[in-house]
């Protein structure tokens, strides 16, 4: 009768340990040679699809996600059939640097997955109410900032942008925004409790919040028009698609009324809009913009924040960092 493997092993040998064999260790490797293989982080039609699933967030008993390496998983969905739902869904975006540096949270057969699905708690904004910016607010922000020094100096940096040397223009016929700020919200209790301690000469008012978002929407507005200053008298005309899931009711019924189209509501779904006609404008989105783009298209512009030294400053730009332009 032969010897089993075990009755031919050393018996003088020391077991062998799985010290730092880890699902994440073997990860975050797998991770990092698919995207040296050339494997691409997002795709618009996996990105399309996760916000198509999370329009029935409270009817589905599960969600799909492709991962990295194009397998498939299914997560539980906790909102299943809840009548009076405080969490809404988000789409929470995991960057290359967070799959091969950062361990995840969950389980391990997340961690190839470059999207999840987030929950916000929505108790305070409901039993608060909206803020309840008007559109005389809107049109007069949007009136100082057309006045301002710096939107004179960004208008003629993206016309020369736009114009090539024959004198003909790119071709633009979208202007996709992301993160440009819900236009109601109101202050958090520690900026309240911070603005009370100020001497009363120094106090904000709580609509103060709002004023950067206002400024963002008012540049997604100039773009266009730089857009249509250029462009060639056949031109078919320009949209303006925003994407900001912190974007309440009253606020896209106002952004409706101004021209702008609101997409992606839960975060994903603006990104397939992106294409070579399109300027992109990114303000505060919590999502990384230029990583996710390189994967899908190749814009004419990138309208980013960025912090700099060079910026143009006048009475209107405390709040409006200069933003840079990529190609």
């Amino acid at each position: 009768m032969s010897e089993s493997r075990e009755d031919k092993r050393d018996p003088t040998q020391e077991p062998w340990l799985d010290y730092k064999c880890s699902p994440w260790t073997t990860s975050s490797q797998r991770a990092a040679d698919l995207y040296y293989s050339g494997a691409k982080l997002w795709r618009k039609e996996d990105l399309v699809d996760i916000e198509q699933q999370l329009t029935k967030a409270y009817t589905a008993e599960k969600f799909t996600l492709r991962r990295l390496d194009g397998n498939i998983i299914s997560i539980k969905n906790p909102m299943f059939g809840v009548l009076k739902p405080i969490w809404e869904p988000v789409i929470k975006f995991q960057e290359f640097w967070r799959l091969v540096r950062s361990t995840p949270d969950g389980p391990p057969e997340t961690y190839h997955c470059t999207y999840l699905v987030d929950w916000v708690n929505q108790t305070v904004r409901d039993y608060e109410g909206p803020l309840g910016t008007t559109w005389p607010v809107f049109e007069s922000s949007r009136e100082r900032w057309n006045a301002s020094m710096t939107c004179d100096a960004f208008t003629a940096q993206l016309r020369r942008l736009l114009l090539r040397a024959d004198g003909t223009a790119k071709r633009v016929t979208k202007i996709v925004c992301f993160g440009l700020g819900d236009l109601n919200i109101k202050p958090k209790d520690w900026w309240r409790i911070q603005n009370n301690e100020m001497p009363p000469d120094q106090r904000k008012l709580e609509a103060s919040i709002i004023d950067a978002a206002l400024i963002h929407h008012a540049m997604a507005l100039t773009i266009a028009d730089i857009v249509r200053s250029c462009a060639d008298s056949g031109s078919h005309g320009v949209r303006i698609l925003s994407q900001d899931p912190n974007y309440i009711d009253q606020t896209k019924e106002l952004l409706l009324e101004a021209g702008i189209e609101v997409v992606g509501t839960h975060g994903a779904g603006g990104f397939a809009e992106v294409d070579s006609e399109s300027i992109v404008l990114s303000a505060l989105a919590q999502a990384p913009i230029q990583q996710i783009i390189a994967d899908l298209a190749r814009p004419v512009a990138i309208v980013y924040a960025g912090n700099t030294s060079a910026r143009v400053f006048d009475n209107y730009s405390s709040v409006v960092p200069l933003l840079l332009l990529w190609f």
